[in-house]
């Protein structure tokens, strides 16, 4: 949870064309991305088809999301404004990001929004992320957090958890 006193800003540049903008309360533009099985397996860990996330279960993600952390949309520049592409949460235990638009993914986006997740935190005063979660079938989630310095601490049948002091 943020720090009291430390307002949440409204855009937090992470790239040149790349930046992070404060969840302004419409939920509903993450339910194309999360319809998309992709995201919903290797974010959610959903692969029966019939429980995909709805309106429903994005909207109460989205208000989970916000109290525990600090929510943006990840955005990009495209054809000269920014569009949305994922969302972040930046918190210290478990801060998860998604990737909807596929032509994003694998292209170091991911790294990129968690380096800036990294930074908020250690702004926010925190000293280490805890339980940061993959699913062992998402390698390219796995390769992210260790080339980021990440540490295995836990595992069961299907996750990774790891840590990072920061």
């Amino acid at each position: 949870m943020p720090l009291k006193n430390i307002e949440q800003p409204e855009v937090i540049t992470v790239g040149k064309s790349t930046r992070l903008r404060k969840y302004d309360g419409k939920y509903e533009k993450l339910l194309k991305g999360y319809q998309d099985p992709y995201v919903y397996q290797n974010s959610e860990g959903i692969f029966d088809d019939d429980k995909k996330p709805d309106l429903n279960y994005v909207k109460g993600m989205c208000e989970y999301l916000d109290k525990a952390g600090e929510l943006y949309f990840i955005e990009v520049e495209y054809n000269g404004r920014f569009i949305s592409v994922g969302d972040v949460t930046i918190k210290a235990e478990n801060p998860p990001i998604s990737i909807w638009d596929a032509k994003y993914r694998g292209i170091g986006l991911g790294t990129e929004v968690m380096r800036a997740v990294i930074c908020r935190l250690k702004i926010l005063g925190y000293k280490k992320v805890t339980g940061s979660t993959v699913y062992k079938w998402n390698i390219p989630s796995k390769k992210m957090h260790e080339r980021l310095g990440f540490v295995v601490t836990g595992e069961n049948e299907n996750e990774w958890f790891y840590d990072l002091d920061l």
